[in-house]
């Protein structure tokens, strides 16, 4: 069951709930959007934002050109997901604390988006998401990953926004859990994709059905959907091998075309039918 998209505002009451761990309070004030930063130095003026897709990404008009831009160092869920209205509304929301600046060296991402780290006023936007449990905090190689990660694991540990146990609806009462991912066997993946695996163990003294359960990474473009009637026993644990197999009881094969997890840092989620995270497991290369 996917939760209503919550209002703009309290939105952004809560990302200014969590100022102290996300910088500068955002709050209400509109402001134009005058300035963006494109480079070390280079100011333009003028960003208009047409549209946000998502609580990571939107479109801007800048330097005359409508450029698509994704927030740096997060992943939001797509809008089409559980929580992904109300990440898509945290950002719509924010963009009305004031004056709105891109910081980029113009890279870009895999599509063709601009990476940004993006300010409304004095708030980084990036940073008030993750802090407030709208977006997960990735572990990509910039700048202020350490304040992302950090930002991240206290929105986690205290169940805020996407990582409450009841986020997307009435949660599953098999206590199904990540415990271990081999991210990088000996020699290269791509030559043994069933010696890279996650392992999964139901703590449970009854059997655990995964029909409808979800394993993905933290990018969310890697996902396995357990088959249906997949059961765990009482104290059983589970190998999700990255290549291709024949199922069984102890081993199951995502079957994929290449590695799964990121050798340099990766977090392993595992969803319930209705999209809680009832598991997360992260780990650094």
């Amino acid at each position: 069951m996917t939760r209503a998209p919550a209002p703009a505002l309290a939105i952004v009451l809560l990302l200014a709930a969590c100022a102290e761990e996300a910088g500068p309070a955002v709050t209400t004030s509109p402001g134009p959007t005058t300035t963006a930063t494109t480079g070390a130095s280079t100011t333009a003026p003028g960003i208009e934002v047409l549209e946000t897709f998502d609580g990571d990404t939107m479109l801007v008009r800048l330097d005359g050109r409508e450029e698509e831009v994704r927030l740096l160092g997060i992943n939001a869920p797509e809008s089409d997901e559980c929580f992904g209205n109300e990440a898509r509304e945290a950002l719509a929301g924010g963009l009305v604390a004031g004056p709105l600046r891109l910081d980029t060296q113009e890279e870009r991402d895999q599509f063709g988006r601009l990476l940004a780290y993006a300010y409304a006023g004095d708030s980084l936007l990036n940073l008030s998401l993750v802090a407030a449990g709208f977006a997960l905090a990735l572990q990509d190689d910039h700048p202020m990953s350490v304040e992302f990660l950090r930002a991240d694991e206290r929105a986690f540990s205290g169940g805020r926004g996407l990582w409450a146990a009841d986020a997307c609806g009435t949660p599953s009462s098999d206590p199904v859990t990540l415990v271990q991912v081999e991210y990088n066997p000996a020699g290269p993946d791509e030559d043994d994709l069933n010696g890279e695996w996650a392992l999964l163990g139901n703590l449970a003294d009854q059997d655990a059905d995964l029909t409808g359960w979800m394993l993905r990474d933290e990018s969310s473009q890697n996902r396995y959907a357990f088959p249906a009637g997949t059961l765990l026993a009482p104290g059983q644990q589970l190998t999700v091998h990255t290549g291709c197999g024949q199922d069984s009881a102890t081993d199951l094969y995502w079957c994929s075309a290449g590695p799964v997890w990121n050798n340099g840092g990766d977090t392993a989620l595992l969803l319930d039918p209705a999209g809680n995270v009832a598991g997360r497991l992260r780990y650094s290369g």
